[in-house]
């Protein structure tokens, strides 16, 4: 990883087009990153509670203290991509071809977790998922920057943002889909969704997704080019503390990442309750493998449509809307929350939400390094991602933490061998409704009113004609 600017290649033309091939390899990148965080979105509760024999308030406590491991890596992992140079100039990509087997590995490692008593299985889980993430996080921080050194024309970001879209959409769909089949198949579950054992069908599934993930990771690393470099500037390194202070201070960021945490409440708490709320309140075991792909066809049917009305409204428009179609689309279930098909019109209409959201976040946020760069002379790929990260993860574990503890005051019944599908309670039930119906329903005003603050449009607007001036004026010097 050296830093020694002699040995650095001349970088390509900050002219040259994303090719295809690049914007496919994104996609599949990106398609196998939502495979492996939708799994874990699922499952990993649910393996905690019912495979692992954890409790669940300690399972959520297990979330919880992992996210304070993630408080210290992923700050760090930032500050080393903003101040990283290898050999060949190059960043980010590098860092795609080291960490992605060693994540492989343990993702395995943990799901193979030995027959254990609850506190020794917490441990192996505390100590297995530590060392997973302190690699994934080398991984997950470079995959979202990549974006913003591939190019920086803004109508090749929101196609590449666009086709990210659309692997982001087929991940989650092959995760909850296939992932039923495959528990099926490796014999966790019967065809009406009862357990086997879930155990061997947890272990068959996640190689399957942890091998496909891997494939995905080393493609991107085969046909991307690092395009852009930092400007010219004696400004070469920053510290981590000086990196969040400029970001805490730029409107752009702080609105785009305050909509992304109430888009990720809203999101995580149907996802993390999804595989309770239709097995015990809809009593469909196995119906996420339905509601998650309705969801994310709708995002992906979505996404023409959106490029269309980004040309008109803008990004700051797309937000709108996609906060509204989030609010709009949990009110069926204020009146029939057991009624599978309003279940569906719900995530349908979450669906849109999210089609309109994953295209404004993404190249919000590539706008945003680009803002902070030309205002400030640092250029905080990894900063950025880092700081978003670090906010997105706490929330998603407050609210893995908040349902654990909520399932155990309500009373939950896990799954045993004498019982392979309990009836839950009233409490639980209500548990479970709230999580997937109410809660994000009234954090979708919050994605709203950070809409309505995002300046993103015209900052950059500012930014690109600012730059456009100084260029026509250089001839003159």
């Amino acid at each position: 990883m050296a830093t020694d600017t002699t040995h650095l290649s001349a970088p390509p033309a900050p002219t040259d087009r994303l090719r295809l091939r690049e914007k496919i390899g994104y996609a599949c990148q990106d398609g196998s990153m939502e495979l492996y965080l939708q799994f874990f979105s699922l499952y990993l509760l649910v393996f905690y509670t019912n495979v692992a024999g954890i409790p669940p308030a300690l399972a959520g406590t297990l979330v919880l203290v992992c996210t304070i491991w993630n408080a210290v890596n992923d700050p760090l992992v930032g500050l080393i991509v903003d101040n990283i140079r290898f050999k060949n100039g190059e960043k980010i990509r590098p860092l795609l071809k080291w960490a992605t087997i060693p994540t492989v590995l343990f993702v395995i490692i943990l799901f193979w977790m030995p027959s254990l008593e609850p506190g020794q299985a917490f441990v192996y889980a505390l100590v297995v998922y530590c060392v997973m993430d302190s690699f994934a996080t080398f991984l997950g921080i470079p995959y979202v920057s990549l974006p913003s050194v591939l190019t920086d024309k803004p109508e090749e970001r929101v196609s590449l943002a666009t086709f990210a879209a659309i692997g982001a959409s087929l991940g989650p769909i092959v995760a909850s889909l296939f992932s039923v089949l495959l528990m099926r198949f490796f014999g966790g579950v019967d065809a009406a969704g009862n357990v086997l054992n879930q155990q061997a069908g947890f272990r068959g599934t996640i190689i399957i997704v942890m091998v496909v993930f891997g494939v995905c990771q080393f493609i991107m690393y085969a046909v991307a080019r690092e395009r852009i470099r930092p400007q010219p500037s004696d400004k070469t390194r920053v510290g981590l503390f000086k990196a969040f202070g400029i970001l805490l201070t730029e409107r752009n960021f702080t609105a785009i990442v305050g909509y992304n945490l109430f888009y990720t409440f809203a999101l995580s708490a149907s996802l993390n309750s999804v595989v309770y709320f239709s097995t015990y309140v809809l009593d469909s075991p196995g119906g996420e493998g339905i509601l998650a792909p309705i969801l994310i066809v709708t995002a992906l049917l979505i996404l023409p449509i959106v490029r269309i009305v980004n040309k008109r409204i803008g990004r700051r428009g797309l937000l709108i809307i996609a906060s509204i179609a989030m609010v709009i689309s949990k009110i069926p279930l204020f009146f029939a929350p057991t009624s599978f098909t309003l279940t569906l019109v719900a995530a349908a209409l979450m669906g849109v939400s999210m089609g309109f959201t994953v295209v404004s976040i993404n190249t919000n946020l590539n706008e945003s390094i680009e803002i902070v760069e030309w205002k400030k002379g640092y250029r905080l790929e990894g900063s950025v991602q880092a700081l978003r990260g670090l906010i997105l993860k706490i929330a998603q574990a407050v609210l893995a933490f908040a349902l654990g503890m909520a399932m155990q005051a309500a009373g939950y019944l896990a799954p045993t061998a004498e019982i392979l599908q309990p009836v839950q309670n009233a409490a639980t039930q209500q548990v479970f409704i709230g999580f997937f119906a109410y809660f994000p329903f009234v954090v979708g005003f919050g994605m709203l009113i950070m809409a309505f603050f995002s300046p993103t449009d015209k900052d950059a607007a500012a930014m690109r004609a600012a730059k456009t001036a100084a260029a026509s004026k250089e001839p003159e010097a």
